[in-house]
């Protein structure tokens, strides 16, 4: 999954934080632990206001937005930095964006507005394109009534302007990004059928990942759920996209599609990415929450079985799909279109159908599994 707004995965939710600790560019970094998640890319575009970071394993961002002045502060639990402190200045009303060691086990990143200008919390949109791959869109910052703006960015002295994070000026924590679009109509669904709902991720402006020769994950994905809804079909099972063209669907209804119909099981299909610089790394992740891990386990077995893809785990995950439906779920990470040998494979027509029959049939071995219970 590669970058866009964050009403998609992200996996997602930024659960607030309460801090009355300060942060300063000059904190002590600490030695990292043995096994610890690292940061390994970061970003700031300024003309886009957008953020992009990414970690070697995954990680759940916890955010918030502090004022005096107004600054959002992202911390990323369990990851380690591994160098001083980071910092850019800006001419603009964003004046500054700083990534540091906060604790031994946290790093964190802050964007600064500059003085007499705000950020409006509710337009804020998170993204996670993959547990590891983070976006944060910032809207346009907006005046403070009353107050005089600057817009030049001073000269910044860390060991004289710390960030206090003060708990009355925390504003409202930052929840899903943007009000959700009604789902899709879907047909009716003759009672007791098995139905099986596959989401191929991203779509429409949103490209997803994109890899090496500019393999984009949105059209790998929509061809491989197509093909596993086909398969399924074939075999007597109710089976339904959440797209099945290439356009924009937000989260929401993907999930509102499957609660419509009472789906028995849903897979989310995408494809995972890292930085260009990494084409070494490949393999199959399939993620979960909660009940979906016997199906997670099947169909990441089935594919390991039919494809020889290197296998990068079975894990769980808080992405919203997983999360917000009530039937067993899972999200399937195909490759990585970065990887050498996965962006090789995926931009087979051939390969991306042996990916397809093996979904399809990790599927089916559980829904016989399951129904003999």
């Amino acid at each position: 999954m590669k970058l866009g707004n964050f009403s998609q995965r992200c996996q997602q939710l930024l659960h607030p934080l309460f801090y009355s600790l300060l942060f300063t560019p000059s904190v002590l970094l600490v030695a990292p632990a043995a096994h610890a998640t690292k940061i390994e890319s970061w970003r700031f575009n300024i003309y886009q206001s957008q953020l992009e970071f990414s970690t070697d394993e995954g990680v759940q961002p916890q955010a918030q937005l502090v004022t005096n002045p107004t600054r959002l502060v992202i911390d990323l639990p369990g990851v380690t930095l591994g160098r001083s402190t980071i910092q850019e200045t800006y001419n603009g009303p964003i004046r500054s964006m700083r990534i540091a060691q906060f604790d031994r086990g946290t790093t964190r990143l802050v964007i600064e507005v500059a003085p007499g200008y705000t950020l409006d919390p509710n337009r804020i949109k998170f993204r996670g394109i993959t547990p590891q791959q983070w976006i944060v869109t910032l809207p346009k910052p907006i005046p403070i009534p009353g107050m005089s703006t600057s817009v030049v960015s001073p000269a910044v002295n860390p060991a004289v302007a710390p960030i206090v994070l003060q708990p009355k000026a925390i504003a409202p924590p930052l929840v899903q990004p943007r009000a959700i679009a009604t789902p899709p109509a879907v047909p009716p669904i003759p009672n007791g059928r098995v139905v099986v709902v596959i989401d191929p991720g991203h779509g429409g402006p949103d490209p997803g990942a994109v890899g090496i020769g500019g393999l984009q994950e949105k059209g790998i994905v929509l061809d491989i759920g197509a093909k596993v809804a086909a398969i399924l079909q074939q075999r007597g099972v109710y089976a339904m996209l959440t797209r099945a063209d290439d356009r924009d669907l937000d989260l929401e209804p993907r999930v509102q599609m499957a609660e419509q119909v009472n789906a028995t099981v849903f897979v989310s299909i995408h494809a995972n990415s890292i930085s260009l610089d990494r084409p070494e790394v490949s393999g199959l992740e399939t993620y979960y929450f909660q009940s979906g891990s016997e199906l997670a386990q099947t169909i990441h077995q089935a594919i390991l079985q039919t494809t020889g893809v290197m296998d990068r785990g079975v894990r769980t995950a808080r992405f919203y799909v997983l999360r917000k439906t009530s039937m067993p779920s899972v999200l399937v990470e195909v490759g990585f279109v970065t990887g050498q040998d996965d962006a090789a494979r995926l931009s087979n027509p051939s390969y991306r159908t042996q990916m397809a029959d093996a979904i399809a049939r990790g599927i089916l071995q559980y829904l016989q599994r399951t129904a003999k219970r």
